[in-house]
Protein backbone atom coordinates (compact mmCIF):
# COMPACT_ATOMS: atom_id res chain seq x y z
CA UNK A 1 0.00 0.00 0.00
CA UNK A 2 2.50 2.56 -0.65
CA UNK A 3 2.99 5.21 -3.49
CA UNK A 4 6.14 6.17 -4.11
CA UNK A 5 6.89 9.83 -5.38
CA UNK A 6 9.06 10.96 -8.07
CA UNK A 7 11.72 13.99 -7.90
CA UNK A 8 9.17 16.16 -9.76
CA UNK A 9 6.02 15.32 -7.87
CA UNK A 10 5.82 18.20 -5.34
CA UNK A 11 1.83 19.52 -5.96
CA UNK A 12 -0.71 17.81 -3.86
CA UNK A 13 -3.99 18.23 -4.05
CA UNK A 14 -6.67 19.21 -1.47
CA UNK A 15 -10.12 18.41 -0.13
CA UNK A 16 -13.35 20.56 -0.08
CA UNK A 17 -12.98 22.56 2.96
CA UNK A 18 -15.94 20.71 4.46
CA UNK A 19 -14.71 17.20 4.26
CA UNK A 20 -11.10 18.27 5.72
CA UNK A 21 -13.01 19.74 8.67
CA UNK A 22 -14.99 16.71 9.39
CA UNK A 23 -11.77 14.56 8.73
CA UNK A 24 -9.98 16.99 11.26
CA UNK A 25 -13.02 16.94 13.99
CA UNK A 26 -13.00 13.21 13.26
CA UNK A 27 -9.42 12.46 14.04
CA UNK A 28 -9.67 15.14 17.24
CA UNK A 29 -12.64 12.88 18.60
CA UNK A 30 -10.79 9.71 18.00
CA UNK A 31 -7.65 10.94 20.32
CA UNK A 32 -10.29 11.50 23.26
CA UNK A 33 -11.42 8.06 22.58
CA UNK A 34 -8.65 6.12 22.02
CA UNK A 35 -9.39 3.47 25.20
CA UNK A 36 -12.94 2.58 23.58
CA UNK A 37 -11.34 2.22 20.50
CA UNK A 38 -8.79 0.30 21.66
CA UNK A 39 -11.69 -2.23 23.29
CA UNK A 40 -13.66 -1.71 20.11
CA UNK A 41 -16.34 0.40 21.54
CA UNK A 42 -18.08 3.04 21.82
CA UNK A 43 -18.60 4.51 25.60
CA UNK A 44 -21.68 1.75 26.61
CA UNK A 45 -21.81 0.06 23.50
CA UNK A 46 -20.00 -3.20 21.90
CA UNK A 47 -18.49 -2.90 18.39
CA UNK A 48 -16.46 -5.46 16.31
CA UNK A 49 -13.32 -4.17 14.82
CA UNK A 50 -14.85 -3.84 11.49
CA UNK A 51 -17.40 -1.80 13.19
CA UNK A 52 -15.01 0.53 14.42
CA UNK A 53 -13.22 0.72 11.35
CA UNK A 54 -16.77 1.97 9.52
CA UNK A 55 -16.84 3.91 12.15
CA UNK A 56 -13.66 5.55 10.81
CA UNK A 57 -14.26 5.35 7.25
CA UNK A 58 -17.38 7.84 7.28
CA UNK A 59 -15.54 10.60 6.18
CA UNK A 60 -14.43 8.77 3.25
CA UNK A 61 -18.16 7.17 2.47
CA UNK A 62 -18.84 4.63 4.38
CA UNK A 63 -22.49 4.85 5.31
CA UNK A 64 -25.47 3.12 7.32
CA UNK A 65 -25.87 0.49 4.54
CA UNK A 66 -22.49 -0.67 5.06
CA UNK A 67 -22.80 -0.96 8.97
CA UNK A 68 -26.16 -2.86 7.94
CA UNK A 69 -24.33 -4.93 5.92
CA UNK A 70 -22.25 -5.87 8.67
CA UNK A 71 -24.45 -6.99 11.27
CA UNK A 72 -25.80 -9.27 8.97
CA UNK A 73 -23.12 -10.93 7.41
CA UNK A 74 -21.64 -11.42 11.42
CA UNK A 75 -25.36 -12.24 12.01
CA UNK A 76 -25.05 -15.21 9.11
CA UNK A 77 -21.39 -16.07 10.42
CA UNK A 78 -23.06 -16.50 14.03
CA UNK A 79 -25.06 -19.04 12.41
CA UNK A 80 -23.07 -20.69 10.44
CA UNK A 81 -19.86 -21.35 11.72
CA UNK A 82 -19.60 -23.34 15.26
CA UNK A 83 -16.63 -22.20 17.78
CA UNK A 84 -15.97 -25.42 19.08
CA UNK A 85 -12.47 -26.44 21.27
CA UNK A 86 -8.82 -25.22 20.18
CA UNK A 87 -6.60 -27.56 21.79
CA UNK A 88 -4.74 -27.95 19.25
CA UNK A 89 -3.93 -27.11 15.14
CA UNK A 90 -5.71 -29.25 13.84
CA UNK A 91 -9.11 -27.93 15.76
CA UNK A 92 -8.00 -24.21 14.90
CA UNK A 93 -7.57 -24.54 11.37
CA UNK A 94 -11.04 -26.70 11.15
CA UNK A 95 -12.55 -23.65 12.98
CA UNK A 96 -10.34 -20.99 10.26
CA UNK A 97 -11.08 -22.86 6.91
CA UNK A 98 -14.58 -22.40 8.01
CA UNK A 99 -14.46 -18.80 8.56
CA UNK A 100 -12.35 -18.86 5.19
CA UNK A 101 -15.11 -20.70 3.29
CA UNK A 102 -18.00 -18.53 4.89
CA UNK A 103 -16.04 -15.62 3.46
CA UNK A 104 -16.21 -17.10 -0.25
CA UNK A 105 -19.75 -17.82 -0.25
CA UNK A 106 -19.94 -14.01 0.71
CA UNK A 107 -18.16 -13.22 -2.71
CA UNK A 108 -15.20 -11.79 -0.88
CA UNK A 109 -12.35 -12.58 -3.19
CA UNK A 110 -8.77 -11.06 -2.29
CA UNK A 111 -7.96 -7.36 -4.89
CA UNK A 112 -6.04 -4.83 -3.54
CA UNK A 113 -8.41 -2.52 -1.63
CA UNK A 114 -7.37 0.25 0.52
CA UNK A 115 -10.80 1.25 2.75
CA UNK A 116 -13.41 -1.82 4.08
CA UNK A 117 -16.58 -0.15 2.93
CA UNK A 118 -15.66 0.02 -0.35
CA UNK A 119 -14.55 -3.78 -0.58
CA UNK A 120 -17.76 -4.52 1.36
CA UNK A 121 -19.49 -2.63 -2.08
CA UNK A 122 -16.89 -4.50 -4.06
CA UNK A 123 -16.46 -7.44 -2.77
CA UNK A 124 -13.09 -7.09 -3.03
CA UNK A 125 -10.85 -7.50 0.01
CA UNK A 126 -7.45 -6.77 0.35
CA UNK A 127 -5.42 -8.61 3.66
CA UNK A 128 -5.80 -5.58 5.85
CA UNK A 129 -9.82 -5.85 5.35
CA UNK A 130 -9.54 -9.37 5.13
CA UNK A 131 -7.98 -9.42 8.77
CA UNK A 132 -10.50 -7.32 10.03
CA UNK A 133 -13.31 -9.73 8.96
CA UNK A 134 -11.55 -12.36 10.37
CA UNK A 135 -11.29 -10.74 13.65
CA UNK A 136 -14.76 -9.38 13.75
CA UNK A 137 -16.07 -12.71 13.03
CA UNK A 138 -13.70 -13.93 15.73
CA UNK A 139 -14.78 -11.43 18.60
CA UNK A 140 -18.75 -12.40 16.87
CA UNK A 141 -18.48 -16.08 17.64
CA UNK A 142 -15.56 -15.82 20.75
CA UNK A 143 -12.99 -17.00 19.15
CA UNK A 144 -9.61 -14.85 19.95
CA UNK A 145 -8.19 -13.99 16.92
CA UNK A 146 -5.20 -11.26 16.76
CA UNK A 147 -3.51 -9.35 13.88
CA UNK A 148 0.31 -9.75 12.80
CA UNK A 149 2.14 -7.06 10.28
CA UNK A 150 4.71 -7.66 7.86
CA UNK A 151 6.11 -5.71 4.91
CA UNK A 152 3.00 -4.31 2.87
CA UNK A 153 0.92 -7.31 4.30
CA UNK A 154 -0.74 -8.24 7.61
CA UNK A 155 -2.31 -11.97 8.65
CA UNK A 156 -4.06 -13.55 11.48
CA UNK A 157 -2.62 -15.55 14.18
CA UNK A 158 -4.36 -17.61 17.15
CA UNK A 159 -2.62 -18.25 20.47
CA UNK A 160 -3.56 -21.36 22.03
CA UNK A 161 -3.26 -21.90 26.11
CA UNK A 162 0.61 -23.11 25.95
CA UNK A 163 1.58 -19.93 24.69
CA UNK A 164 2.54 -21.56 21.33
CA UNK A 165 0.65 -20.27 17.77
CA UNK A 166 -0.70 -20.58 14.39
CA UNK A 167 -0.84 -18.49 11.87
CA UNK A 168 -3.32 -17.90 9.04
CA UNK A 169 -3.12 -16.22 6.05
CA UNK A 170 -6.64 -14.54 5.40
CA UNK A 171 -6.18 -13.87 1.81
CA UNK A 172 -5.39 -17.81 1.17
CA UNK A 173 -7.44 -19.63 3.63
CA UNK A 174 -4.17 -21.58 5.05
CA UNK A 175 -2.09 -21.79 7.38
CA UNK A 176 1.85 -20.72 7.14
CA UNK A 177 4.66 -20.54 9.26
CA UNK A 178 7.08 -17.99 10.47
CA UNK A 179 9.89 -18.56 8.22
CA UNK A 180 7.38 -17.91 5.18
CA UNK A 181 7.22 -14.44 5.91
CA UNK A 182 10.35 -13.72 6.83
CA UNK A 183 11.98 -15.54 3.52
CA UNK A 184 8.86 -13.90 0.96
CA UNK A 185 8.91 -10.77 1.98
CA UNK A 186 12.37 -10.39 2.61
CA UNK A 187 12.12 -8.76 6.47
CA UNK A 188 15.19 -7.56 7.74
CA UNK A 189 16.54 -8.90 10.66
CA UNK A 190 17.09 -5.30 12.40
CA UNK A 191 13.55 -4.90 11.48
CA UNK A 192 12.38 -8.07 13.76
CA UNK A 193 14.42 -7.02 16.72
CA UNK A 194 13.29 -3.71 16.77
CA UNK A 195 9.69 -5.44 16.93
CA UNK A 196 8.45 -3.49 13.71
CA UNK A 197 7.23 -6.80 11.82
CA UNK A 198 5.71 -10.16 12.97
CA UNK A 199 4.75 -8.87 16.42
CA UNK A 200 1.37 -9.50 17.43
CA UNK A 201 -0.62 -6.19 16.83
CA UNK A 202 -2.72 -4.57 19.81
CA UNK A 203 -6.07 -3.69 18.78
CA UNK A 204 -5.03 0.40 19.16
CA UNK A 205 -2.27 -0.56 16.67
CA UNK A 206 -4.13 -2.22 14.68
CA UNK A 207 -6.74 1.00 14.30
CA UNK A 208 -3.17 2.56 13.49
CA UNK A 209 -3.09 0.46 10.14
CA UNK A 210 -6.58 1.84 9.04
CA UNK A 211 -5.45 5.70 9.77
CA UNK A 212 -2.42 4.12 7.27
CA UNK A 213 -4.66 2.33 4.79
CA UNK A 214 -6.70 5.46 4.97
CA UNK A 215 -4.05 7.96 4.30
CA UNK A 216 -2.74 5.68 1.51
CA UNK A 217 -6.11 5.71 -0.12
CA UNK A 218 -5.84 9.97 -0.05
CA UNK A 219 -2.68 10.09 -1.75
CA UNK A 220 -3.72 7.63 -5.06
CA UNK A 221 -6.03 10.28 -5.33
CA UNK A 222 -3.45 13.22 -4.87
CA UNK A 223 -5.00 14.71 -1.52
CA UNK A 224 -0.70 14.15 0.26
CA UNK A 225 -1.94 17.69 2.90
CA UNK A 226 -5.10 16.33 3.82
CA UNK A 227 -3.11 12.59 4.40
CA UNK A 228 -0.67 14.01 6.72
CA UNK A 229 -3.00 13.96 9.85
CA UNK A 230 -4.00 10.42 9.35
CA UNK A 231 0.16 9.00 8.80
CA UNK A 232 0.31 11.28 12.50
CA UNK A 233 -2.69 9.45 14.07
CA UNK A 234 -1.37 6.05 12.52
CA UNK A 235 2.59 6.77 14.46
CA UNK A 236 0.65 7.94 17.67
CA UNK A 237 -1.02 4.38 17.94
CA UNK A 238 1.47 2.53 16.35
CA UNK A 239 4.90 4.27 17.00
CA UNK A 240 6.79 1.43 15.46
CA UNK A 241 5.18 1.67 12.18
CA UNK A 242 7.34 1.78 9.22
CA UNK A 243 5.00 2.04 6.52
CA UNK A 244 2.70 5.24 8.03
CA UNK A 245 6.57 7.16 8.80
CA UNK A 246 7.41 6.37 4.76
CA UNK A 247 3.79 7.78 3.70
CA UNK A 248 4.09 10.70 5.76
CA UNK A 249 7.03 11.41 4.74
CA UNK A 250 6.65 10.97 1.03
CA UNK A 251 3.43 12.97 1.40
CA UNK A 252 5.22 16.11 3.27
CA UNK A 253 7.66 15.41 0.10
CA UNK A 254 4.84 15.69 -2.41
CA UNK A 255 4.03 19.28 -0.53
CA UNK A 256 7.26 20.88 -0.57
CA UNK A 257 8.34 19.84 3.63
CA UNK A 258 11.56 18.67 2.70
CA UNK A 259 13.40 18.84 5.85
CA UNK A 260 10.00 17.21 7.79
CA UNK A 261 10.35 14.72 5.03
CA UNK A 262 13.69 14.05 5.21
CA UNK A 263 12.68 13.11 8.93
CA UNK A 264 10.14 10.79 8.46
CA UNK A 265 12.32 8.92 5.42
CA UNK A 266 14.93 8.61 7.50
CA UNK A 267 13.26 6.90 10.77
CA UNK A 268 11.45 4.48 7.90
CA UNK A 269 14.97 3.76 6.45
CA UNK A 270 16.07 2.75 10.30
CA UNK A 271 12.71 0.62 10.82
CA UNK A 272 12.80 -1.14 7.45
CA UNK A 273 16.27 -0.59 5.67
CA UNK A 274 14.50 -2.98 3.52
CA UNK A 275 11.67 -1.04 1.63
CA UNK A 276 12.91 -0.08 -1.58
CA UNK A 277 10.47 2.70 -2.21
CA UNK A 278 11.83 4.32 1.19
CA UNK A 279 15.53 4.56 -0.47
CA UNK A 280 14.29 5.54 -3.79
CA UNK A 281 12.29 9.01 -2.05
CA UNK A 282 15.35 9.90 0.26
CA UNK A 283 17.59 9.56 -3.18
CA UNK A 284 14.88 12.23 -4.71
CA UNK A 285 14.98 14.15 -2.06
CA UNK A 286 19.10 14.08 -1.91
CA UNK A 287 18.78 14.43 -5.76
CA UNK A 288 16.86 17.95 -5.38
CA UNK A 289 19.08 19.48 -3.04
CA UNK A 290 21.93 18.34 -5.36
CA UNK A 291 23.56 15.78 -2.90
CA UNK A 292 24.26 13.97 -5.34
CA UNK A 293 26.85 11.27 -4.02
CA UNK A 294 24.01 10.67 -1.20
CA UNK A 295 21.55 9.87 -4.09
CA UNK A 296 23.45 7.73 -5.87
CA UNK A 297 23.97 5.35 -2.61
CA UNK A 298 20.25 5.57 -2.23
CA UNK A 299 19.60 4.93 -5.74
CA UNK A 300 21.68 1.93 -6.51
CA UNK A 301 20.53 0.93 -2.75
CA UNK A 302 16.77 1.27 -4.11
CA UNK A 303 17.72 -1.12 -7.34
CA UNK A 304 19.37 -3.59 -5.63
CA UNK A 305 16.28 -4.22 -2.74
CA UNK A 306 13.79 -4.40 -6.40
CA UNK A 307 15.52 -4.00 -9.53
CA UNK A 308 11.65 -4.40 -11.49
CA UNK A 309 11.45 -0.22 -10.22
CA UNK A 310 12.92 1.32 -13.35
CA UNK A 311 12.47 4.75 -11.67
CA UNK A 312 16.06 5.06 -9.70
CA UNK A 313 17.19 3.65 -13.12
CA UNK A 314 16.24 6.72 -14.82
CA UNK A 315 16.96 9.04 -11.81
CA UNK A 316 21.26 7.62 -11.90
CA UNK A 317 21.05 8.47 -15.68
CA UNK A 318 19.61 12.01 -15.02
CA UNK A 319 22.51 12.40 -12.67
CA UNK A 320 24.96 11.21 -14.80
CA UNK A 321 23.71 13.78 -17.03
CA UNK A 322 23.94 16.38 -14.95
CA UNK A 323 27.45 15.55 -14.17
CA UNK A 324 28.48 15.91 -17.82
CA UNK A 325 28.94 11.84 -17.90
CA UNK A 326 26.74 11.32 -21.29
CA UNK A 327 27.68 7.89 -22.07
CA UNK A 328 26.63 6.95 -18.13
CA UNK A 329 23.57 8.67 -18.44
CA UNK A 330 22.57 6.53 -21.68
CA UNK A 331 23.62 3.41 -19.87
CA UNK A 332 20.94 4.11 -16.72
CA UNK A 333 18.35 5.38 -18.81
CA UNK A 334 19.12 2.06 -20.96
CA UNK A 335 18.69 0.08 -18.10
CA UNK A 336 15.26 2.19 -16.60
CA UNK A 337 13.92 1.26 -19.95
CA UNK A 338 14.53 -2.52 -19.90
CA UNK A 339 13.43 -2.42 -16.04
CA UNK A 340 10.16 -0.99 -17.20
CA UNK A 341 9.65 -3.63 -19.91
CA UNK A 342 10.14 -5.96 -17.46
CA UNK A 343 6.45 -5.04 -16.15
CA UNK A 344 7.20 -7.16 -12.98
CA UNK A 345 4.48 -5.85 -10.84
Amino acid sequence: MMKTISPYQHEGGRLLPTLYAFLALFIVFHHGNTDALAAGRKPGQEKTIAHVILEMEKPLGAGESHRIYLDGFLARARETIKAGPLSDVGEAAGILGAIHSFLQGEGFRFKANYLLFQGIDRKSMDCDNFCALYIAIGETIGIPLVPVYAPNHSFIRLYFEDGSYMNWEATEGKSLPDSYYRQNLKIEESSLRQGVYMKTLSRKEFIGVEYNNMGAYMMTTGMFRDAIPLFNSAIGLYPSFSSAYHNRGSSRYATGGLDDALKDLLIAKRLDPGRSSTRNTLGDIYFDRKKYDLAIEEYLESIRLDPCHYVPYRSLGQIMKIRGDESGALEWMRKSEEAKKKNCY
